[in-house]
């Protein structure tokens, strides 16, 4: 059984701490690294001629052998390991790249290298592949400070230059604020990151005072300070003087001085870092002495040099071929763990242990603790959590299971979410994995960017059954799984690779196009098509079939899926890429894509249009094109002969084909009317809009005068009917020319007959007028006669026509209508006519 953790807690004050193992490294001498073939990646036992960095989490370790080092290498390399010191990859590097000044690492676990010369790279899968800035520096970089998305770069005439965002990686500089005539000598520094609330600031050690660079009033004396080294949230400070030997902890504002430890060890320290937030660790060549907020500190005793790397919940240490983790103990630890303790989660775990033992003493100290059993199960479940042993993981965790059982109503979401993630820490704890991450910076971190982390070691398997362990879409493992493959089958041909990876990602709902763009940067166009056939979404695949010059492929993928924007993209980049006859040429068929052509395209070059109707002889189109520079002109204030060229030769080309020749020559006699409209716009008596329809202007003739417009009906051949038809809606509703409409109806028999004059004029309310064209309507009945007479109130006419007719049912029906008495007469004396009979008889 593994010993009490409390075994091996030190107490600083009134708090504990504790040093745990993490891995222990499987390392080879450094001669045998050197000379050896055979054990190229291993991890060396002495760390003396490498520059290391430690990254997030200690999940990766950068090894790269220093410049004059006693066994360098001829060819370099950076070599990055597992925490537990399985070589991950080497990453080449030539002496001609560049001086390497520095190593860090982003949040998500990408390598930065950042070179004297002021360029810098970021590897962002470990696998080679990487991005290069430069930062455009005056001078060389001397030493780096970096945090989780950017660092600063100290330089040789005393500035700063860096880097506040990789996703947006330009180059910011800081100066110091010291007067010129003023002797500066810089010593120690470090970054305060920029945040939400205060941009980026250096805190420098300058003379014998460290200061703020963006603000010299603020600063701290008593230096001068060699190391600068800020917590993980950036609100203290420790400062260290070899002068003095002094560690001094300040308020990052430097207002407020907290604690000055005077170190016993005379040698200069290695590095000072944070434990956490609120303890510094100086390390030495043998020792290491964590020092909190009084005049005390724990030693920790070391056979070789370590290397140190904070994180807000305690410091990684790598020493010899141990990786291990100091960290303060939690409350919740030391009330369940502490000799004596009778806080409720330390009774309830002995009450686990005497349950194994059978020992009715369980029962007691179930009632002991009877009113704060919540509290007991919840510490117990808190405890769990923050042990790396999974012995007492399994017994906290079954003392919780063991009190919530005595429990009403007891809200179990903790303790199975609490179990999940202790199952994926030991999972990825293990050195095959090796990443020894707390619960505390998994919380921090999260299920999806862990498995993110797990992905740079190419642990595909291992991300899937967390994704479904833990419930998590598994569409970007997939996805890295495919490139993956792509990037290593070096042995298999492209159809066979094809079908591997559309089968696994069959129904799966993954995007296709990234997976294609990797298939054609590793030279297999061939799989790249087959995987962009696969892929649903026309838009994502419609860049890369464009790059790799499937030109005809991408504007039918864009017509089939009857997508206007891909179909214009497809356009506009053809337009630039391609010679018309070829750009006209992938048009060919494509109805879609020519629709999409000449509503969008067109108003980019004027010619264009016309040369696509030209090469393809289509003659509407062009005939068209002739009628709108017609309009141009005419908007523009051209003179009737130049727009009068354009109209002729529309004419000429619709002339040209048997299906337009119709309309050709009704173009061709709209010549005729354009130029009589265009004289008739500049008679001012006869005001008209020019190129109005032809009614039109012949309604506004016939206002004017009724003979003109006679004569311009048979100029322009406009059918009697219309122009019949036009004559009485224009003359009908004007009183004083009703008399010239009438002759204008009786001079010849009327191509519309009478009625429409009549209904025209009755309904503008003339019934006079309209009466008597009544007469003159001899194509309708006399019953139909005598209704007009009727509704026009002429009844003298409507008893007349009936009369005529000797229709006694008819004139009775009219004598039912009126009261007069001259009209009844008339109809009686009709009446009397028809029958023979006498008035009074």
């Amino acid at each position: 059984m593994p010993s009490s953790p409390s075994l091996g807690w030190e107490r600083l004050q009134n708090v504990f701490y504790r040093s745990r193992p993490c891995f222990e490294l499987n390392c080879t001498p450094n001669s045998e690294v050197d000379q050896n073939s055979n054990n190229v990646g291993s991890f060396p036992s002495s760390l003396e001629d490498y520059m290391v960095s430690i990254g997030p989490y200690a999940s990766h370790i950068a090894l790269y052998e220093r410049s004059g080092a006693h066994y360098a290498k001829p060819t370099r390399s950076i070599d990055i390991y597992l925490g537990s010191g399985n070589l991950v990859c080497s990453l080449p590097w030539l002496v001609s790249i560049g001086e390497i000044v520095a190593l860090g690492w982003r949040s998500d676990c990408s390598l930065i290298v950042v070179m004297r010369s002021g360029k810098w790279r970021i590897y962002h899968k470990l696998d080679g592949d990487f991005d290069e800035y430069d930062l455009q520096s005056d001078d060389d970089l001397l030493d780096v400070r970096f945090w989780e998305n950017g660092f600063m770069a100290r330089l040789a005439n005393n500035t700063f230059t860096g880097v506040l965002d990789y996703d947006k990686p330009k180059s910011v500089s800081l100066e110091m604020l010291a007067p010129e005539e003023q002797a500066v000598e810089l010593h120690g520094w470090d970054v305060i990151s920029p945040n939400a609330n205060h941009s980026v600031d250096i805190m420098v050690g300058i003379n014998d005072s460290v200061n703020l660079l963006k603000d010299s009033n603020t600063s701290l004396a008593k230096g001068p300070y060699d190391i600068v080294s800020l917590p993980p949230n950036k609100e203290l400070v420790a400062l260290y003087s070899h002068e003095s030997r002094e560690i001094t902890i300040a308020t990052a504002d430097l207002k407020r001085t907290l604690n000055i430890f005077k170190s016993d060890n005379e040698s200069i320290p290695l590095q000072l870092q944070w434990c956490g937030n609120d303890a510094v660790i100086v390390s030495y060549k043998d020792e290491m002495k964590l020092v909190g907020p009084s005049k005390d500190s724990l030693d920790f005793y070391l056979d070789f040099p370590a290397i140190l790397h904070s994180e807000p919940d305690g410091l990684y240490y790598l020493c010899g071929n141990k990786l291990s983790f100091i960290s303060r103990v939690k409350p919740v630890t030391l009330e369940t763990f502490k000799i004596g303790s009778t806080a409720p989660s330390a009774i309830l775990l002995d009450a686990m242990d005497l349950l194994d033992q059978h020992s009715p003493k369980a029962n007691e100290n179930l009632e002991i603790i009877s009113d704060f059993l919540v509290e007991a199960v919840d510490g117990c479940i808190r405890a769990a959590a923050e042990e790396f042993e999974p012995y007492w993981q399994k017994k906290l965790l079954n003392a919780a299971s063991f009190g919530k059982t005595t429990i009403d109503l007891y809200n179990s979401e903790e303790f199975v979410e609490t179990c999940n993630y202790l199952r994926v820490l030991n999972i990825v704890r293990q050195p095959e994995i090796g990443m020894f991450i707390t619960y505390t910076q998994f919380l921090t971190l999260g299920a999806q960017n862990l498995i993110k982390i797990l992905l740079l070691h190419k642990e595909h398997f291992l991300c899937l059954k967390l994704a479904d362990f833990l419930d998590l879409p598994k569409g970007d493992i997939l996805l890295n799984w495919a490139d993956c493959k792509i990037k290593t089958a070096g042995d298999l041909n492209d159809e066979q690779l094809a079908n591997i990876i559309i089968k696994r990602l069959a129904k799966k709902r993954i995007s296709f196009a990234s997976i294609a763009e990797v298939a054609y940067q590793e030279g297999r166009k061939v799989l790249s098509i087959k995987l962009l056939n696969e892929e649903i979404e026309t838009a994502k695949s419609i860049p890369l079939l464009l790059e790799m010059d499937q030109d005809d492929y991408a504007l039918v993928k864009a017509e089939d899926d009857m997508d206007v924007d891909s179909i214009l993209y497809v356009l506009l980049t053809l337009y630039n890429k391609l010679n018309v006859a070829d750009f006209f040429k992938i048009l060919d068929g494509k109805p879609n894509s020519t629709g999409v052509f000449k509503a969008n395209l067109v108003n980019m070059d004027q010619n264009l249009l016309y040369n696509y109707y030209y090469q393809d002889d289509f003659i509407p189109g062009l005939a068209e094109l002739d009628l709108k520079n017609f309009f141009d002109k005419d908007s523009n204030g051209g003179s009737l002969e130049a727009k009068r060229v354009d109209l002729l030769k529309a004419s000429r080309l619709l002339l040209r084909s048997k299906s337009t020749n119709d309309d050709g020559q009704r173009l061709k006699d709209e010549v005729k009317l354009v130029e009589a409209q265009d004289k008739l716009h500049q008679d001012e008596i006869m005001p008209t809009s020019r190129y109005e329809p032809v009614m039109k202007t012949i309604e506004r003739i016939i206002l004017v005068d009724l003979r003109k417009a006679i004569r311009f009906q048979k100029t322009h051949k406009v059918p009697d009917r219309q122009f019949y038809h036009k004559v009485v809606k224009t003359l009908a509703p004007i009183p004083e020319r009703r008399h010239e409409l009438y002759e204008f109806a009786t001079s010849k028999k009327s191509p519309i007959g009478y009625e429409p004059f009549y209904l025209e004029l009755l309904k503008v309310g003339d019934k006079r007028q309209a009466a008597m064209y009544v007469k003159l309507c001899t194509d309708i009945s006399y019953k139909a006669r005598v209704h007009c007479y009727l509704k026009c109130d002429d009844f003298k006419s409507a008893v007349e026509e009936a009369a005529k007719k000797k229709d006694s049912d008819l004139l009775e029906a009219i004598k039912s209508l009126t009261d007069n008495q001259v009209y009844l007469r008339l109809i009686d004396d009709s009446l009397e006519t028809i029958t023979g009979a006498g008035r009074f008889g």
